[in-house]
């Protein structure tokens, strides 16, 4: 697996002058934006690499998309770990994706094999819903499209590739920004946004059963994701108040709990499970697809969680959910729809995430205090308040 710290380093300092020379060509080009009329708009690609989460936070505006463009081919350009949740959308007629799990070699070789599909292709329109990576701006140069999209901003200099250059909002929920580009080709404005539900099918919510009920859980059952993605660890509310917390609440006679997480999550995961030692905690972490997790997720009472994509995903399968945030901040990432209680202290530090910075985290105390100011009995309370509803 690449290194992630390592991909934003390169995007920073080697993605720099890459982007200053595709700017001096482009603008040698001297070649005008075409007009955007709907029906010339036949193909169009749209970028999105980093965060499940994330991915669900844009479907709203792809969502639309396709009704604003209905004769356009949409092709999704993503991280191949993002493959699965990106079908269970069913809002693309193609997904392409890179792979940065499988090393070096894995990843050169599909950069080339995705290189030579965009050339070929030759797509009408291009929107880059990367916020500030100078990666997805040179994937938009080369693929020659003649209307491309991306948002711009002083702080991090992506050059003139674009055609169409979006301001960005550091202010504004990331549903709404997704949004405000879409804005800027024709779509609609809106006042609120929905999520878009994945699609579940039987098999997964059959396959989800029987995990269940191996693990002796029958009836109600109560998720929680204690981890957090790679992109920020430093996302994650301290495993003593989340131990605090999952216990306090089994004390009290509350429902089974099932813990989630990635395969590359399973150690953290199963250490907490070992921490809880009740037979009424079920670990399923890495032992779950995407649309098996999102089959759990639809069957919870409620969804425990720090800030990541479960959240998200238990957010748009309709879940409700007590989430923590701390080194990012609710206003940009909360979760989408009704039902939603979380927790954000704000201290003189926080948030420290910066998409200007491709979301490096450089924590000013030797640990988050921002996270662990979040006290686990008052979660409690607002957790039975919820599930007593």
């Amino acid at each position: 697996m690449m290194n992630i710290n390592l991909l934003k380093f390169l995007d920073k300092y080697a993605g720099l002058p890459l982007c200053l020379l595709l700017t001096v060509l482009t603008r040698l080009s001297g070649r005008e934006t075409p007009s955007l009329r709907g029906e010339e708009i036949r193909k169009t690609l749209a970028m999105k690499f980093f965060g499940m989460g994330s991915i669900l936070l844009l479907a709203p505006t792809l969502a639309e998309f396709r009704k604003t463009y209905p004769g356009s081919r949409l092709v999704f350009l993503t991280l191949g770990r993002n493959r699965e949740i990106s079908r269970a959308l069913g809002l693309f007629d193609e997904i392409v994706t890179l792979d940065i799990d499988g090393g070096w070699a894995a990843f050169a070789g599909s950069f080339a094999s995705v290189m030579r599909y965009l050339w070929k292709e030759r797509f009408d329109l291009v929107l880059d819903f990367e916020f500030f990576t100078r990666f997805s701006a040179i994937v938009s140069f080369f693929t020659f499209a003649g209307i491309k999209v991306g948002y711009h901003a002083w702080e991090t200099w992506r050059g003139g590739i674009h055609t169409i250059r979006v301001p960005f909002n550091r202010y504004w929920h990331i549903s709404d920004s997704f949004y405000a580009l879409g804005t800027h080709i024709g779509l609609p404005r809106k006042e609120k946004l929905e999520p878009v539900r994945p699609v579940v099918d039987q098999a997964d919510r059959d396959a989800v059963k029987e995990l269940l009920g191996a693990g002796g859980v029958s009836g109600a059952y109560v998720c929680a994701y204690v981890s957090a993605g790679d992109l920020s660890v430093e996302r994650r509310w301290p495993a003593d108040s989340f131990a605090r917390l999952l216990g306090g609440l089994l004390e009290r006679g509350g429902p089974p709990i099932v813990l989630t997480g990635s395969g590359k999550e399973v150690p953290y995961v199963r250490e907490m499970r070992r921490r809880l030692n009740d037979p009424r905690v079920l670990d399923l972490s890495g032992r779950l697809s995407v649309t098996q997790l999102a089959a759990l997720l639809e069957g919870a009472e409620l969804m425990i969680s720090n800030d990541g994509g479960p959240l998200h995903l238990a957010a748009a399968m309709g879940t409700r959910t007590v989430s923590f945030f701390g080194p990012e901040t609710p206003v940009m990432y909360g979760p989408l729809g009704e039902g939603h209680s979380v927790f954000f202290k704000g201290i003189e530090c926080s948030p420290c995430i910066n998409v200007h910075d491709r979301k490096s985290v450089r924590c000013y105390w030797t640990e988050p205090k921002c996270m662990q100011a979040i006290d686990p009995e008052e979660v409690l309370a607002e957790v039975e308040k919820k599930l007593a509803r």
